[in-house]
């Protein structure tokens, strides 16, 4: 066998090696599976390979927004200095924040954490004007439809009886058929339509007086469910072509959209919420770090007294006392910077399980500064530090 197939193909060796690597692939079993056989691996499929198992990633437009534009390094200021400071209102805040948030920012990042279930100013409008579920797409189901249909045959027919090929036994036949139509959809389920047909037929029957004829016909037609479907309540519910778990009627738009409104107005409730949860973490902040800063300072005072004792070896000046007074005074010091820069733990925030009052203080100006200019969609760094203020 081997011997006629190279016989066969003396003139085309890449064919006998293809043909041989084939019939030893068949051979060969279970085997065959454990090396796969790539046929011309230079040519095509290489190029297969090469782009199925291509990792493609975004293209994302270098183009930064204006808060990464107007948003600038972080300063490194600390308490003492005297940082330029912007007065805000509390009243201002809020219309800061109504004014500059299209997405409802909260304090605890829902935004990044479920992006689909965030709110925005355009929700509403999204589920009033969905194509399928929207109060449109519902009132849309009861509009006038205009459609046309066309269709077109070819027969070529070999009968046993002449009777039905119209006097031959080999029936070449062309038909076609056109139909327009107006139909309407009303409140209580009925369907007016109005209907023009015209039909061609084209064929080789020695009984035709022409060899094609046109028949042309009007219809109007008016259909009216007595069960499944009728009544203007049905319809209002579960639209016109509703079924069981699928209804899609004016009423349940209408109330989707109202609960899309009703969760776009609690998603601005709790903006609000959240915007004074984070301007008075802010006021508590700064009062926190003014005590801690007087407190500092009076520790300052009593580890100098005691220092100054210590080094005229009078009494209250031991050295115990004033590794003491010490001690306090750099654990008052970490308390201040502490109270300035802030440790990241929640603050004061909506549905954080914290009740109505209360104030759940993050312990830091820095960290309500930022917490604060996020939710008035503020850029992180300017270069100033608000300060609630009237």
């Amino acid at each position: 066998m081997f011997t006629r197939l190279f016989a066969m193909n003396r003139t085309k060796p890449s064919i006998l090696l293809a043909l041989l690597a084939a019939v030893a692939a068949a051979l060969a079993g279970c085997d065959a599976h454990s090396t796969p056989f790539k046929f011309n691996a230079d040519g095509e499929v290489a190029h297969y390979n090469k782009v199925a198992t291509e990792i493609e990633a975004p293209i994302i437009s270098n183009c930064p927004s204006d808060a990464a534009i107007a948003c600038q390094s972080p300063d490194l200021i600390g308490p003492e200095s005297n940082p330029e400071y912007i007065n805000l209102k509390l009243e201002e805040a809020m219309q800061m924040a109504l004014a500059r948030n299209r997405v409802l920012q909260d304090l605890g990042g829902t935004v990044l954490r479920q992006p689909a279930n965030a709110r925005t100013i355009h929700g509403p409008a999204i589920t009033d004007t969905d194509p399928r579920y929207g109060v449109e797409a519902a009132l849309s189901e009861f509009d006038a439809i205009f459609s046309e249909k066309f269709d077109y045959q070819r027969n070529n027919r070999l009968l046993n009886n002449v009777f039905f090929g119209g006097g031959t036994r080999d029936l070449i036949q062309d038909t076609d058929t056109f139909q327009s139509q107006l139909s309407k959809r009303t409140a209580n389920g009925a369907e007016l339509a109005f209907r023009h047909n015209t039909v061609y037929d084209h064929n080789n029957s020695p009984g035709n007086l022409f060899p094609s004829a046109w028949d042309t016909n009007f219809e109007m037609s008016f259909r009216q469910p007595l069960l499944q479907g009728a009544g203007v309540e049905y319809n209002r519910i579960a639209g016109p072509n509703g079924t069981p778990g699928n209804m899609n009627g004016v009423l349940l738009a209408r109330v989707n959209t109202d609960i899309s409104i009703a969760e776009f107005e609690a998603g601005v409730r709790d903006l609000v919420s959240n915007v004074e949860n984070a301007y008075w973490d802010l006021y508590f902040a700064y009062r926190d770090l003014d005590a801690k800063i007087a407190a500092r300072d009076e520790a300052l005072d009593s580890w100098r007294r005691t220092h100054a004792l210590f080094e005229r070896g009078r009494q209250g000046g031991e050295a115990e006392k004033e590794a003491e007074a010490r001690e306090q005074y750099f654990h008052f010091q970490q308390e201040v910077q502490n109270a300035w820069a802030g440790r990241l733990v929640g603050g004061t925030e909506t549905n954080n399980g914290s009740g109505g009052g209360t104030l759940r203080a993050n312990g830091g100006v820095r960290v309500a500064e930022r917490r604060l200019r996020m939710i008035l969609g503020l850029p992180i760094s300017d270069g100033k530090l608000i300060r609630p203020g009237r």
